[in-house]
């Protein structure tokens, strides 16, 4: 009997370990790409900030009347900055009490010490959570409202519009939008905010095992607002903002109710909805955005390939969280 169990004991072993090889060589590797792609990043934005300036005087010599966008529009950002940064501290402390009364009772009254430093950490997550999940939540109301009756916002996100419009003018008309009343707000709000989050995850936040591809996403979508605006890409960007708003409104609700006792159908409910919705939304509705920009628009330079790319680390970094997901179902 003994040498039996010694047998299962020395065949699950292997297996076991082998699959931890397996994953952590698995993270490795994203790591790695994820390491190249910031290198990018950098190097794109150094490139991005050293050709903007000919990009938007060659517009400008073409169609001088058209209001273009100013670098004094990102001076509003400065008190946007401090508002979310003062609103983000004073709520999550402000949540720490209610949010460890709903908290998981294993946490709440922990039995050993590894409960005691899970319960440690999710005091603080979710507060966090609830606060960003209603952020994303307001930014994405005040969004839809802004963008819905744009012919170029899709029916996909429940607009009127088609994508191609964006770009059917061909070069240079399509870089002259028509804004609709607080569309520079919005992406002014929406900057704010990513950018109070960079601060909160580089000095403040404990760092994460997905701190890298956090820092790439901020990174890239930082660069992506900054750039787009000034180089009249915001019809695009107004919409890829809106997709990321959206479907953060159901991450930050999953993992805030995953840390919590309420029931399990709606920990279950609120999951499939994340999966189906990141599916739809960022690997579909975000993966056509890329196709019609590299199919309709018609004059190329290196800022237009920049803006691309960044897009493309983004959806990267998508596919990643995507198949994470998958492997949670």
């Amino acid at each position: 009997m003994s040498e039996k169990i010694e047998k299962v004991k020395n065949y699950e072993k292997p297996s076991s370990e082998k699959s931890l090889i397996t994953k952590e060589k698995y993270d490795g590797l994203w790591n790695k790409i994820f390491y190249a792609c910031l290198c990018l990043t950098i190097i794109g934005t150094i490139n991005m900030m050293m050709n903007v300036r000919k990009f938007r005087n060659t517009l400008i010599s073409l169609n001088p009347s058209y209001e273009f966008s100013k670098y004094s529009d990102f001076l509003i950002c400065i008190p946007l900055f401090i508002f979310f940064s003062i609103i983000k501290y004073y709520t999550q402390k402000l949540l720490v009490k209610p949010c460890e009364k709903i908290m998981t009772k294993s946490y709440r009254f922990p039995k050993n010490e590894k409960d005691k430093q899970l319960g440690e950490k999710y005091r603080l997550k979710l507060p966090s959570h609830a606060f960003k999940g209603t952020m994303y939540l307001l930014l994405t109301i005040f969004g839809y409202y802004v963008l819905k009756d744009l012919n170029y916002f899709p029916k996909e996100l429940l607009g009127k519009g088609w994508l191609p419009n964006m770009f059917i003018k061909g070069y240079p008309n399509s870089y002259y939008l028509e804004k609709p009343p607080f569309f520079d707000f919005y992406y002014m709000l929406c900057l704010s905010y990513f950018s109070s989050d960079l601060v909160w995850l580089l000095f403040i936040n404990d760092r994460q095992t997905d701190f890298i591809n956090m820092l790439l996403h901020h990174v890239c979508t930082i660069s992506l607002i900054v750039f787009s605006h000034l180089v009249h890409y915001s019809n695009v960007g107004s919409i890829v903002l809106f997709l990321h708003t959206e479907t953060d409104i159901f991450v930050h609700l999953t993992r805030f109710l995953l840390q919590t006792d309420v029931p399990e159908i709606f920990k279950n409910i609120s999951g499939v909805t994340l999966v189906f919705n990141f599916l739809y939304v960022r690997i579909f509705v975000l993966g056509k955005i890329i196709v019609v920009l590299y199919n309709y628009v018609t004059w190329k330079g290196i800022v237009d390939w920049f803006l691309l790319i960044f897009l493309a680390i983004i959806y990267l970094m998508h596919v990643n969280w995507a198949l994470m997901l998958l492997q949670k179902m």
